[in-house]
C-alpha cells in the first residue's frame, strides 16, 4: 500500500536530519531546516538559505523572514495547512568556526558544493507534493531551479527582469520573486507591492 505525502516527507526529514554531506557543516554540529507545510501543496515557496540556524530551528533574521512570509501568506490567502509548502534550496546555515574558543560561527554563503548536496532534497519535495507551481525568491535560488528543471544554462544577473515572469516545464511552472530580504533589508521592493505580487499568484493558482 503506498505511503501518504505526509507520510513521505516525514520519512525524509528524518533521513535529512542524519544528512552528513557536507563534512565542514557537521564539524560545526549544524542541523538542517526541513520544509513544513501543506503535504499536497499547489505551490512550494523555495528560499536560499537560513542565515541563522539554533538548533534546526530558524533565529534570528531567518526568524523575521519566517514571520514576514507567513504574514504575507495569510494576508493573500495562502495556506501552509491547506496549498503551499515553504523549503530551503540550502537546509543549513553555511558558516566557518571563528578562531578562539571554537564556539561561534560566521555566517557565511552556500558553496556550489553545498547547494549539489542538498538539490536532491528539493528534488524529492517537489516529487512528493507535487505542486502547479514553484517560487523561487531571489536571483541566485531562480538561476538555479531554472538550470535544474528547465535545462537553462542562461544566468540572469537581475531579478527585476524574471520577478513573477512564468516558466514553464512538463511537471509545473516556476514564478521568480524578490526574497524576502529585498523587502525587510534592502527596501529593493516595498512590502505593499511585495502583497499585492503574491495576491496576484493567489489569483493565478486558482486558473491554473
Amino acid at each position: 500500500m503506498p505511503i501518504s505525502a505526509r507520510e513521505s516527507l516525514t520519512k525524509l526529514n528524518k533521513e535529512l536530519a542524519g544528512c552528513k554531506k557536507c563534512p565542514d557543516m557537521v564539524k560545526i554540529k549544524n542541523k538542517p531546516i526541513p520544509g513544513s507545510g501543506a503535504p499536497n501543496a499547489n505551490i512550494i515557496i523555495v528560499r536560499s538559505y537560513p542565515i541563522d540556524n539554533f538548533g534546526g530551528v530558524s533565529s534570528g533574521e531567518s526568524q523575521k523572514e519566517d514571520k514576514f512570509l507567513r504574514k504575507i501568506l495569510n494576508k493573500t490567502g495562502l495556506s501552509l495547512t491547506k496549498n503551499t509548502y515553504i523549503t530551503y534550496l540550502v537546509k543549513c546555515t553555511p558558516g566557518k568556526l571563528i578562531e578562539g574558543n571554537g564556539s561561534s560561527i560566521k555566517p557565511s554563503r552556500p558553496l556550489k558544493k553545498h547547494i549539489k548536496n542538498c538539490l536532491p532534497f528539493l528534488t524529492q519535495e517537489i516529487s512528493i507534493t507535487t505542486p502547479h507551481i514553484i517560487v523561487s525568491l531571489g536571483l541566485d535560488v531562480s538561476n538555479i531551479i531554472l538550470n535544474k528543471f528547465f535545462s537553462k544554462d542562461k544566468e540572469y544577473r537581475d531579478i527585476k527582469k524574471i520577478h513573477m515572469k512564468i516558466f514553464e516545464n512538463p511537471s509545473f511552472k516556476l514564478v521568480p520573486f524578490f526574497d524576502p530580504r529585498d523587502v525587510l533589508v534592502t527596501g529593493e521592493i516595498t512590502e505593499q507591492k511585495y502583497i499585492n505580487d503574491f495576491e496576484s499568484l493567489s489569483r493565478f493558482l486558482k486558473v491554473v
